[in-house]
């Protein structure tokens, strides 16, 4: 499909490039889910057809416009109901975007109107919930930070960790949204405790590492928490101080660490 790019992971699981958003799909026996759905400005569903014709289940990681703003094309999707306010707060800044995304997606004005007032039917979800596919059960877990609902989908069976923005290479804590990096830290540790289930992270915006990037994560928060400081972080939006440690960057806001 024109404007997607897809490559493949491991055999039964897809990767849909959404500009620099990673979209996934992981293949059942008898069912496939849908991880993020991108901004939504190009048909996601006829572009998941082209990988699987079995029935989807979607789900959205968090709340903000480049993951959960494709939920539109399809029956329903879930995310947590700790981000529903947030995903209301997006639907208003899609006006506010729509003349870089009509220029970004070559739309026409009738389609970014419909894109902008597009309205997606949303089911809630919660950390421990399972989803049998077929010889393969998704467990969602709780990778709160990032925003307050975010979430990951553990892949057991390709032992694969798929963690949206909320554990990435680059995480963004600065936000109004985000949790304190002490919380954050938390997280970090309950997300250690599954480390035995997967050998990789497959993360929000095309990028990916292994099960030790946990390590270096936690021990760059650690070094926040201790007194350790970053530089400053432009950013016409969300500026902040960002603090690097191997193949870490964390942005965080300095009024936010406890």
């Amino acid at each position: 499909m024109d404007g997607y790019k897809m490559f493949q992971v491991v055999p039964g699981v897809t990767e849909i490039e959404d500009t620099d958003t990673s979209i996934y799909v992981i293949e059942g026996e008898t069912s496939a889910m849908v991880i993020d759905t991108g901004y939504g400005c190009l048909n996601l569903k006829e572009a998941v057809k082209e990988i699987t014709k079995k029935p989807l289940i979607v789900v959205c990681t968090h709340g903000h416009i480049d993951h959960a703003f494709g939920a539109h094309y399809f029956d329903k999707a879930y995310i947590s109901k700790d981000d529903i306010s947030l995903y209301e707060e997006h639907k208003q800044i899609k006006f506010a975007m729509k003349d870089d995304i009509k220029k970004r997606y070559n739309l026409t004005d009738k389609e970014v109107q419909e894109w902008c007032e597009s309205n997606a039917a949303l089911e809630f979800i919660s950390a421990g919930k399972t989803f049998d596919i077929g010889g393969n059960i998704l467990e969602v877990i709780s990778l709160r930070g990032h925003t307050p609902g975010s979430i990951g989908i553990l892949d057991r069976k390709h032992r694969i960790l798929f963690s949206g923005d909320g554990i990435i290479s680059h995480v963004w804590m600065q936000l109004g949204e985000s949790t304190t990096l002490a919380e954050y830290l938390e997280t970090v540790k309950e997300v250690k405790g599954y480390r035995k289930d997967f050998d990789n992270i497959y993360m929000g915006h095309r990028n990916n590492e292994n099960v030790s990037f946990i390590d270096e994560l936690e021990n760059a928060l650690k070094d926040i928490l201790s007194g350790c400081t970053g530089r400053p972080y432009d950013n016409q939006f969300h500026s902040g101080l960002i603090y690097k440690r191997g193949r870490c960057e964390v942005v965080y806001n300095p009024e936010r660490i406890r």
